[in-house]
């Protein structure tokens, strides 16, 4: 004889949700396809940008630049494609391939500063977010150096996408949240952070610079570009109710460039002032017939525009993980220490 037992139905009300309150089986199993959805939805940003989806050149262009996007439409290796598609197109564009991990490092600091937790109100929170820990060096070098432009940080519809994404899920997820600041991941996520910040200092650099040719308005666009943001964040602590950390911790005294991200890149900015101005063809500060504004100097010296790129990121992965293996493990923000949760 075959017995069959038939199964209780069960009493309780089915709901509509992927998981029920309470059933913590259920709600673990709906994060964990989280992590999953975010590597899908990056590869595909990736592969956007790959077909040519950048953002409009009036982030970065200034009136003069008659520099085109690099790039070709023929076969290119994985580094050929950072290169000409991704650093040297980032003169008149702004690639996703950039974009995405860019803002990804901003919302993950600015969850690291509150301590681990989500931001306490999201109404605050998404442009706190923005202007104190993802833009603002944009931001306040569109204010103090740019005649009569919109903040243009503030002005592009990808930046808003790509912001709001990553705000969304790092908040809400947990799990996304402990992956990104897994060890190995947070040096590359900071070097992909960085590889967006240096190209971006040197092209706004430039375009302060194009605008009035005075050694004087590169060198305070070096200062504003680099302290706007530990600056903003200190007041966006206060606004949270929490104390204020002392300058020598937010950024240690210090020149040495080979252990802090924040004075390397200044005088990465400084350098390439000075040898566009001083050591180029370009006579910038002389007012001559001939002479070139810096953005169209930097068009002609882009090599050096690429290294002034490259350096500061290949250092600071060789500093993560020295710090990783050599130094207790220390993480290194892209920027200053972080002044919350960082051990």
């Amino acid at each position: 004889a075959i017995w069959v037992q038939a199964s209780t139905p069960d009493p309780r009300p089915r709901s509509r949700l992927p998981f029920t309150v309470g059933d913590s089986g259920e709600m673990s199993r709906a994060k964990s396809i989280l992590l999953p959805a975010l590597l899908v939805a990056a590869v595909a940003l990736l592969l956007a940008s790959r077909t040519g989806f950048t953002t409009p050149r009036a982030f970065l262009v200034v009136v003069g630049d008659a520099d085109t996007a690099e790039g070709s439409s023929s076969f290119q290796s994985p580094l050929e494609w950072l290169h000409y598609d991704v650093i040297l197109a980032a003169r008149t564009s702004y690639p996703l391939a950039l974009m995405i991990g860019f803002t990804c490092y901003g919302n993950v600091l600015l969850r690291k500063e509150c301590g681990d937790k989500p931001y306490p109100n999201w109404l605050f929170g998404w442009p706190l977010g923005f202007m104190c820990y993802t833009y603002p060096g944009a931001v306040f070098s569109d204010l103090f150096f740019v005649p009569n432009a919109p903040l243009r940080a503030m002005t592009n519809d990808n930046i808003l996408l790509c912001f709001s994404f990553w705000y969304i899920l790092v908040q809400n997820s947990d799990r996304v949240y402990k992956f990104l600041t897994g060890k190995h991941v947070f040096i590359f996520l900071t070097a992909w952070f960085l590889a967006d910040a240096t190209r971006a200092s040197l092209l706004f650099l430039e375009r302060a610079v194009a605008h009035q040719a005075v050694l004087a308005r590169g060198v305070w666009q070096a200062f504003v570009w680099c302290s706007a943001g530990p600056i903003v964040r200190v007041a966006e602590r206060c606004l949270r109710g929490e104390p204020v950390p002392a300058l020598d911790k937010l950024q240690p005294n210090s020149f040495n460039v080979l252990k802090f991200p924040l004075v390397m890149m200044f005088w990465n900015m400084i350098f390439y002032l000075v040898y566009l101005g001083y050591f180029s063809d370009c006579k910038m500060f002389e007012n001559a017939e001939d002479s070139l504004n810096m953005v169209e100097c930097g068009a002609r010296y882009k090599d050096l525009y690429a290294a002034c790129t490259y350096i500061p990121v290949l250092l600071h992965i060789a500093r993560g993980y020295w710090n990783l293996y050599a130094q207790g493990g220390k993480a290194v923000f892209g920027e200053t220490f972080c002044m919350g949760a960082c051990k």
